[in-house]
């Protein structure tokens, strides 16, 4: 830390993290309380501890990145429930111009994503873990970022988690993504969302060439995939749709791989299902021991048993890969 201060102008890349080191975001953010301060700052990787920090430090660092030129940022934000001033520095955080790859994991509840409406954005690479997103928040996304082309999102209905979203859906002009070429969703397993409303999406997603899905039970049927795939994404490369026996029961494994194995899914190479079971892990993602997880809940647990479709083999319907 002492050694900073002579090379603070030519430092183009940070990581101030608290996991195996408690304590380290206090220690540098009292000599260094601006990130104003490092005028070549291009990467911040900031991953603090809410219960471990006064807030007001944390929050004028965070404002304070108006003020720099950075062009990739992550933060990871642990044990920040009460923290509801955090969602206005985030959406505020979506108007650095510089900014073109932006990766926020947390758990919070507090976020209105309609402000990103009278902002306008620069970010390319964008990822939000573990916040309080409804689906229907996708097109506030879509319309802040137009020069989006990579979005990794959670679909996580915090606030008002008996709400059906179906119900709730809005009838707008959904935004055209362009540029977008990779999306990777997750679905709460008791997501109310159809296939009819992920294709009003996909509609307006004209060269989509990645797709990884982690779904609940209504986004299983390979034949509707098909036709989806086939009218909606045309030029799609990669498909991905993953589940878990948390989601699926086992009994319904056979008749959910079996619709994934006709000759349009054995003929597309990188479109596969794969449905996994996993040891239970009894913990949330957060917490100062556990800053390397993330919020994806069983997708992250150990895997002990593995099934894929199609099998592109001659003898068998399926794959199965046990103790993985």
């Amino acid at each position: 830390m002492g050694l900073l201060p002579a090379y603070i102008d030519k430092i183009e890349e940070l990581s101030i993290s608290e996991q195996d080191t408690p304590d380290q975001v206090y220690a540098f953010l009292s000599v260094f309380p601006s990130f104003e301060l490092f005028k070549q700052l291009r990467t911040l990787y900031f991953h603090f501890n809410g219960e471990a920090i006064d807030w007001p430090i944390v929050e004028r660092a965070l404002n304070s990145l108006s003020q720099t030129t950075i062009d990739t940022l992550s933060i990871k934000a642990m044990n920040t429930d009460n923290r509801s001033s955090l969602g206005n520095v985030i959406i505020n955080l979506f108007g650095l111009k510089s900014l073109k790859r932006f990766s926020f994991r947390s758990k919070i509840d507090s976020i209105n994503w309609s402000d990103l409406t009278k902002i306008s954005s620069n970010i390319e690479h964008l990822t939000i873990s573990g916040i309080h997103f409804r689906f229907q928040d996708l097109q506030y996304i879509s319309k802040c970022a137009p020069h989006l082309k990579y979005l990794d999102v959670d679909l996580i209905n915090i606030m008002y988690p008996y709400h059906d979203e179906a119900e709730m859906n809005p009838k707008k002009s959904l935004i055209l993504m362009s540029t977008l070429r990779t999306l990777v969703l997750y679905f709460q397993r008791d997501s109310s969302i159809t296939m009819n409303m992920l294709t009003e999406y996909f509609n307006c997603m004209p060269v989509l060439n990645r797709l990884e899905i982690k779904a609940h039970t209504e986004l299983l049927d390979g034949n509707v995939w098909k036709m989806l795939l086939e009218t909606s994404l045309p030029l799609l490369t990669h498909f991905t749709l993953r589940t878990t026996t948390f989601r699926v029961e086992e009994v319904d494994l056979h008749h959910v791989l079996a619709s994934f194995q006709s000759s349009y899914w054995i003929s597309k190479k990188n479109f596969n299902i794969i449905i996994t079971k996993h040891e239970y892990s009894d913990f949330n993602g957060f917490g100062i021991d556990k800053m390397k997880y993330n919020v994806r809940y069983e997708f992250d647990w150990p895997v002990i048993q593995c099934w894929i479709a199609p099998d592109r083999t001659e003898n068998e319907s399926k794959r199965q890969i046990s103790n993985v």
